[in-house]
């Protein structure tokens, strides 16, 4: 499953770049591109794909998105670890119980010293 937004449910480029605390320039470099190519993007209003996609994933929609999955990844897991001890313990039980049934006699169950049966 992709975690990537369709480029419908993208942030706009403005949106996103207004969203970063630096100027045009230190993004242009950290994208790869030159500052007036990134010019033309923001005048455009539109970048090609891999761009419009670092730009998601470095902006507060991104790191939001990956924030939930971390957290729901998580949150799972947990579940999962819980259910896990439950069940172990549940055959722990359950191993005593044989390990008892094994050293009593075979007819212990159904015959006891002194009792009335």
């Amino acid at each position: 499953m992709f975690r990537a937004p369709t480029p419908g449910r993208m942030p706009h480029l403005r949106l996103m770049l207004a969203d970063m605390a630096t100027d045009h320039r230190s993004i242009a470099r950290h994208l790869g591109v030159a500052p007036r190519t990134l010019a033309r993007y923001v005048h455009q209003d539109q970048a090609p794909r891999a761009i419009m996609l670092a730009l998601f994933w470095e902006s507060r929609w991104g790191r939001s998105a990956a924030d939930c999955e971390a957290a729901n990844y998580g949150t799972v897991n947990a579940g999962l670890a819980h259910a896990l001890q439950r069940e172990n313990a549940a055959l722990k039980r359950h191993i005593l119980r044989l390990e008892t049934m094994i050293n009593d006699a075979a007819n212990a169950p159904l015959y006891h010293v002194g009792s009335a049966s």
